[in-house]
Protein backbone atom coordinates (compact mmCIF):
# COMPACT_ATOMS: atom_id res chain seq x y z
CA UNK A 1 0.00 0.00 0.00
CA UNK A 2 1.31 3.17 -1.32
CA UNK A 3 2.25 5.92 1.91
CA UNK A 4 0.02 8.82 2.07
CA UNK A 5 0.32 12.17 4.08
CA UNK A 6 -1.62 11.99 7.44
CA UNK A 7 -3.98 15.31 5.69
CA UNK A 8 -4.36 13.03 2.57
CA UNK A 9 -5.34 10.13 4.25
CA UNK A 10 -8.19 12.56 6.35
CA UNK A 11 -9.18 14.40 3.53
CA UNK A 12 -9.84 11.22 1.42
CA UNK A 13 -11.86 9.35 4.20
CA UNK A 14 -13.95 12.63 4.60
CA UNK A 15 -15.17 12.32 0.56
CA UNK A 16 -15.20 8.93 1.03
CA UNK A 17 -17.24 7.99 3.87
CA UNK A 18 -20.44 9.14 2.21
CA UNK A 19 -19.79 6.71 -0.47
CA UNK A 20 -18.48 3.57 2.39
CA UNK A 21 -21.65 3.77 4.39
CA UNK A 22 -24.04 3.46 1.72
CA UNK A 23 -21.37 0.87 0.64
CA UNK A 24 -21.79 -0.98 4.45
CA UNK A 25 -25.67 -0.55 4.47
CA UNK A 26 -26.34 -2.15 0.63
CA UNK A 27 -23.84 -5.19 1.68
CA UNK A 28 -25.68 -5.17 5.47
CA UNK A 29 -28.86 -5.50 3.16
CA UNK A 30 -27.62 -8.32 0.94
CA UNK A 31 -26.56 -10.57 3.67
CA UNK A 32 -30.00 -9.94 5.14
CA UNK A 33 -30.95 -12.96 2.85
CA UNK A 34 -28.10 -14.97 3.54
CA UNK A 35 -29.36 -15.20 7.42
CA UNK A 36 -33.03 -15.92 5.92
CA UNK A 37 -32.01 -18.62 3.99
CA UNK A 38 -30.24 -19.65 7.18
CA UNK A 39 -32.07 -19.19 9.97
CA UNK A 40 -34.95 -21.68 8.46
CA UNK A 41 -32.83 -24.47 8.42
CA UNK A 42 -32.70 -26.61 11.77
CA UNK A 43 -30.33 -25.89 14.18
CA UNK A 44 -27.11 -27.59 14.22
CA UNK A 45 -24.91 -28.74 17.15
CA UNK A 46 -24.80 -25.08 18.27
CA UNK A 47 -27.54 -22.54 17.77
CA UNK A 48 -26.62 -19.75 16.09
CA UNK A 49 -28.38 -16.21 14.65
CA UNK A 50 -26.09 -16.11 11.60
CA UNK A 51 -23.92 -17.31 9.09
CA UNK A 52 -20.25 -17.53 9.74
CA UNK A 53 -17.96 -14.53 8.90
CA UNK A 54 -16.74 -16.31 6.02
CA UNK A 55 -20.10 -17.23 4.31
CA UNK A 56 -20.70 -14.16 2.33
CA UNK A 57 -23.02 -13.87 -1.09
CA UNK A 58 -21.70 -11.15 -3.76
CA UNK A 59 -24.72 -10.03 -6.09
CA UNK A 60 -25.00 -10.95 -9.69
CA UNK A 61 -26.53 -10.37 -13.09
CA UNK A 62 -29.46 -7.27 -12.96
CA UNK A 63 -29.81 -7.57 -9.49
CA UNK A 64 -30.55 -4.25 -7.72
CA UNK A 65 -27.75 -2.60 -5.48
CA UNK A 66 -29.95 -2.44 -2.39
CA UNK A 67 -33.05 -5.05 -1.87
CA UNK A 68 -35.97 -3.75 -0.50
CA UNK A 69 -38.05 -5.24 1.97
CA UNK A 70 -41.26 -7.19 0.81
CA UNK A 71 -44.43 -5.07 0.35
CA UNK A 72 -47.98 -5.44 2.55
CA UNK A 73 -49.06 -8.56 1.04
CA UNK A 74 -45.45 -10.35 -0.09
CA UNK A 75 -43.34 -12.51 0.62
CA UNK A 76 -40.06 -13.45 0.02
CA UNK A 77 -39.14 -16.74 -1.01
CA UNK A 78 -35.73 -17.88 -1.29
CA UNK A 79 -34.32 -20.74 -3.76
CA UNK A 80 -31.28 -22.27 -3.07
CA UNK A 81 -29.66 -23.43 -5.90
CA UNK A 82 -26.02 -25.41 -6.38
CA UNK A 83 -24.41 -26.74 -10.00
CA UNK A 84 -22.15 -29.69 -9.70
CA UNK A 85 -19.92 -30.49 -12.17
CA UNK A 86 -18.19 -34.61 -11.86
CA UNK A 87 -14.36 -35.00 -12.37
CA UNK A 88 -12.22 -37.92 -11.15
CA UNK A 89 -11.50 -37.99 -7.54
CA UNK A 90 -7.75 -36.58 -6.76
CA UNK A 91 -5.95 -37.94 -3.43
CA UNK A 92 -6.91 -34.93 -1.19
CA UNK A 93 -10.16 -35.55 -1.49
CA UNK A 94 -12.73 -35.97 1.10
CA UNK A 95 -13.96 -40.03 0.47
CA UNK A 96 -17.00 -39.02 1.50
CA UNK A 97 -17.06 -36.79 -1.28
CA UNK A 98 -16.97 -39.19 -3.63
CA UNK A 99 -20.22 -40.40 -5.57
CA UNK A 100 -21.01 -43.75 -7.11
CA UNK A 101 -21.82 -43.05 -11.25
CA UNK A 102 -24.95 -44.95 -11.93
CA UNK A 103 -24.56 -45.72 -15.94
CA UNK A 104 -27.10 -46.58 -18.64
CA UNK A 105 -25.55 -48.06 -20.62
CA UNK A 106 -24.03 -51.72 -19.72
CA UNK A 107 -21.31 -51.44 -21.70
CA UNK A 108 -19.81 -48.72 -19.01
CA UNK A 109 -18.70 -49.85 -15.86
CA UNK A 110 -20.02 -47.82 -12.94
CA UNK A 111 -17.06 -45.73 -11.25
CA UNK A 112 -16.64 -43.25 -8.54
CA UNK A 113 -16.51 -39.63 -9.22
CA UNK A 114 -16.29 -36.38 -6.66
CA UNK A 115 -19.29 -33.73 -7.19
CA UNK A 116 -17.70 -30.13 -7.55
CA UNK A 117 -19.51 -26.95 -7.35
CA UNK A 118 -19.79 -24.38 -10.73
CA UNK A 119 -20.37 -20.68 -10.62
CA UNK A 120 -23.76 -20.25 -12.23
CA UNK A 121 -21.80 -18.05 -14.72
CA UNK A 122 -19.25 -20.71 -15.84
CA UNK A 123 -20.01 -22.21 -19.18
CA UNK A 124 -19.92 -25.86 -18.92
CA UNK A 125 -18.60 -28.37 -22.20
CA UNK A 126 -19.50 -30.74 -24.25
CA UNK A 127 -19.43 -34.28 -22.29
CA UNK A 128 -19.51 -32.36 -19.18
CA UNK A 129 -21.41 -34.69 -16.15
CA UNK A 130 -23.50 -32.18 -13.88
CA UNK A 131 -25.84 -32.63 -11.34
CA UNK A 132 -27.91 -30.16 -9.31
CA UNK A 133 -29.20 -30.22 -6.00
CA UNK A 134 -31.99 -27.35 -4.95
CA UNK A 135 -33.21 -26.32 -1.35
CA UNK A 136 -36.39 -24.18 -1.06
CA UNK A 137 -37.04 -23.12 2.87
CA UNK A 138 -40.93 -23.04 2.50
CA UNK A 139 -42.96 -25.88 2.04
CA UNK A 140 -44.52 -26.50 -1.85
CA UNK A 141 -43.74 -28.52 -3.98
CA UNK A 142 -40.93 -28.24 -6.92
CA UNK A 143 -41.20 -28.56 -10.69
CA UNK A 144 -37.91 -28.64 -13.10
CA UNK A 145 -38.74 -28.13 -16.95
CA UNK A 146 -35.32 -28.13 -18.61
CA UNK A 147 -35.26 -26.96 -22.79
CA UNK A 148 -32.57 -26.08 -25.01
CA UNK A 149 -31.69 -22.44 -25.66
CA UNK A 150 -30.19 -21.30 -29.34
CA UNK A 151 -27.87 -18.56 -30.22
CA UNK A 152 -31.22 -16.33 -31.76
CA UNK A 153 -33.04 -16.41 -28.46
CA UNK A 154 -35.66 -19.37 -29.46
CA UNK A 155 -35.65 -22.25 -27.48
CA UNK A 156 -36.92 -26.08 -27.27
CA UNK A 157 -39.85 -27.56 -26.47
CA UNK A 158 -40.57 -27.58 -22.84
CA UNK A 159 -39.92 -31.05 -20.59
CA UNK A 160 -40.52 -31.70 -17.02
CA UNK A 161 -37.53 -33.58 -15.77
CA UNK A 162 -38.65 -33.40 -12.06
CA UNK A 163 -40.62 -34.82 -10.63
CA UNK A 164 -40.73 -38.84 -11.66
CA UNK A 165 -41.87 -41.98 -10.06
CA UNK A 166 -38.36 -42.96 -11.10
CA UNK A 167 -36.98 -40.55 -8.19
CA UNK A 168 -38.53 -41.33 -4.32
CA UNK A 169 -41.56 -42.08 -5.79
CA UNK A 170 -42.44 -38.57 -7.24
CA UNK A 171 -42.10 -37.37 -3.46
CA UNK A 172 -41.03 -33.47 -4.56
CA UNK A 173 -41.76 -32.17 -1.43
CA UNK A 174 -39.52 -28.77 -0.57
CA UNK A 175 -38.93 -27.80 3.24
CA UNK A 176 -36.21 -25.96 5.35
CA UNK A 177 -32.86 -27.99 4.97
CA UNK A 178 -34.52 -30.65 2.20
CA UNK A 179 -32.38 -31.13 -0.08
CA UNK A 180 -33.53 -32.29 -3.97
CA UNK A 181 -31.02 -34.24 -6.16
CA UNK A 182 -31.50 -34.29 -9.68
CA UNK A 183 -30.87 -36.81 -10.90
CA UNK A 184 -31.45 -38.67 -7.48
CA UNK A 185 -28.50 -40.70 -6.25
CA UNK A 186 -30.46 -44.01 -6.76
CA UNK A 187 -31.60 -42.92 -10.34
CA UNK A 188 -29.87 -44.51 -13.67
CA UNK A 189 -28.16 -42.53 -14.84
CA UNK A 190 -27.53 -40.30 -11.47
CA UNK A 191 -26.28 -37.39 -13.66
CA UNK A 192 -26.75 -35.31 -17.13
CA UNK A 193 -24.13 -35.50 -19.95
CA UNK A 194 -23.98 -32.11 -21.77
CA UNK A 195 -24.63 -33.04 -25.23
CA UNK A 196 -26.12 -30.23 -27.22
CA UNK A 197 -28.57 -30.97 -29.68
CA UNK A 198 -27.42 -28.19 -32.25
CA UNK A 199 -24.54 -26.55 -32.83
CA UNK A 200 -25.97 -22.75 -31.80
CA UNK A 201 -27.03 -24.60 -29.05
CA UNK A 202 -25.79 -22.10 -26.24
CA UNK A 203 -27.76 -22.89 -22.66
CA UNK A 204 -29.75 -25.35 -20.97
CA UNK A 205 -32.58 -23.14 -19.31
CA UNK A 206 -34.02 -24.69 -15.79
CA UNK A 207 -37.35 -23.31 -15.02
CA UNK A 208 -37.83 -23.75 -11.43
CA UNK A 209 -41.52 -23.94 -10.80
CA UNK A 210 -42.87 -23.79 -6.74
CA UNK A 211 -46.39 -24.34 -5.96
CA UNK A 212 -48.17 -24.44 -2.69
CA UNK A 213 -50.15 -27.00 -3.52
CA UNK A 214 -49.34 -30.07 -6.32
CA UNK A 215 -49.86 -29.87 -9.88
CA UNK A 216 -53.00 -31.46 -10.57
CA UNK A 217 -52.78 -33.54 -14.27
CA UNK A 218 -49.39 -33.63 -14.83
CA UNK A 219 -48.13 -37.28 -15.51
CA UNK A 220 -45.25 -37.78 -14.01
CA UNK A 221 -44.52 -41.73 -14.54
CA UNK A 222 -42.31 -40.62 -17.03
CA UNK A 223 -38.54 -39.64 -16.37
CA UNK A 224 -39.33 -36.63 -19.06
CA UNK A 225 -42.88 -35.52 -19.86
CA UNK A 226 -42.94 -33.33 -22.87
CA UNK A 227 -45.34 -30.24 -21.22
CA UNK A 228 -47.85 -28.61 -23.85
CA UNK A 229 -46.69 -25.07 -25.14
CA UNK A 230 -49.59 -23.41 -24.11
CA UNK A 231 -49.05 -25.13 -20.35
CA UNK A 232 -45.78 -23.30 -20.01
CA UNK A 233 -46.44 -19.91 -21.79
CA UNK A 234 -49.35 -20.27 -19.18
CA UNK A 235 -47.34 -20.78 -16.20
CA UNK A 236 -44.91 -18.65 -17.27
CA UNK A 237 -47.48 -15.45 -17.77
CA UNK A 238 -48.92 -16.02 -14.57
CA UNK A 239 -45.98 -17.12 -11.78
CA UNK A 240 -42.64 -15.94 -13.84
CA UNK A 241 -40.76 -13.25 -11.61
CA UNK A 242 -37.30 -11.30 -11.60
CA UNK A 243 -35.06 -12.30 -9.21
CA UNK A 244 -32.25 -11.15 -6.83
CA UNK A 245 -29.10 -13.35 -7.45
CA UNK A 246 -26.54 -13.56 -5.52
CA UNK A 247 -23.06 -16.40 -5.40
CA UNK A 248 -21.50 -17.96 -2.85
CA UNK A 249 -17.70 -16.09 -2.77
CA UNK A 250 -15.29 -18.46 -2.98
CA UNK A 251 -17.82 -21.59 -3.34
CA UNK A 252 -16.77 -22.56 -6.59
CA UNK A 253 -14.28 -25.73 -6.70
CA UNK A 254 -15.51 -26.91 -3.15
CA UNK A 255 -16.48 -30.78 -2.93
CA UNK A 256 -19.73 -32.64 -1.88
CA UNK A 257 -19.92 -33.30 1.76
CA UNK A 258 -20.58 -35.71 3.62
CA UNK A 259 -23.88 -34.18 4.67
CA UNK A 260 -24.42 -32.80 1.60
CA UNK A 261 -24.11 -36.45 -0.03
CA UNK A 262 -26.52 -37.73 2.72
CA UNK A 263 -29.34 -35.32 2.80
CA UNK A 264 -29.45 -35.84 -0.93
CA UNK A 265 -29.44 -39.82 -0.32
CA UNK A 266 -32.28 -39.87 2.36
CA UNK A 267 -35.20 -37.64 2.35
CA UNK A 268 -35.55 -37.36 5.67
CA UNK A 269 -32.09 -36.14 6.60
CA UNK A 270 -32.30 -32.34 6.79
CA UNK A 271 -28.99 -29.91 6.20
CA UNK A 272 -28.76 -27.62 9.38
CA UNK A 273 -26.78 -24.51 10.13
CA UNK A 274 -23.73 -26.40 10.63
CA UNK A 275 -23.70 -27.75 7.04
CA UNK A 276 -22.25 -25.81 3.95
CA UNK A 277 -24.38 -23.24 1.83
CA UNK A 278 -26.03 -23.28 -1.46
CA UNK A 279 -23.51 -21.89 -4.28
CA UNK A 280 -26.56 -19.88 -5.64
CA UNK A 281 -29.60 -17.53 -3.80
CA UNK A 282 -32.55 -16.58 -5.50
CA UNK A 283 -34.85 -13.96 -3.85
CA UNK A 284 -37.94 -13.68 -5.24
CA UNK A 285 -40.59 -11.25 -3.77
CA UNK A 286 -44.20 -12.67 -4.40
CA UNK A 287 -47.37 -12.42 -3.03
CA UNK A 288 -47.83 -14.83 -0.54
CA UNK A 289 -49.16 -18.25 -1.02
CA UNK A 290 -48.73 -18.02 -4.57
CA UNK A 291 -46.57 -19.71 -7.51
CA UNK A 292 -42.90 -18.80 -8.75
CA UNK A 293 -41.39 -19.70 -11.70
CA UNK A 294 -37.90 -18.97 -12.20
CA UNK A 295 -36.02 -19.38 -14.95
CA UNK A 296 -32.30 -20.49 -14.28
CA UNK A 297 -29.76 -20.62 -17.71
CA UNK A 298 -26.83 -22.87 -17.86
CA UNK A 299 -24.21 -21.91 -20.20
CA UNK A 300 -22.78 -24.08 -22.46
CA UNK A 301 -19.58 -23.19 -24.09
CA UNK A 302 -18.99 -23.24 -28.09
Amino acid sequence: MNKRTLISIAASTTLLAPWLLVAQEEEGVRQLWNSQFFQKRPAGKTTKKAPPANVTYKALGETKLTPKPAAAGMMDTLLGITLWRLRRPRAADDPNSRLLVIVEDSSTSPGELVPERVDVETPLAKNDRVRLTVEVPRTGYLYVIDREQYADGTTSAPYLIYPNFKTRAGDNAVAAGRVIEIPDQRDTPNHFVILPTRADQVAEVLTMLVTPEPLQAIDTRQRQVKIPEEQFKEWETKFGVQAERFELSGGAGATYSGAEKQAGADGATRLTQDDPMPQTLYRVPAPAGRAILLNVPVKIRK
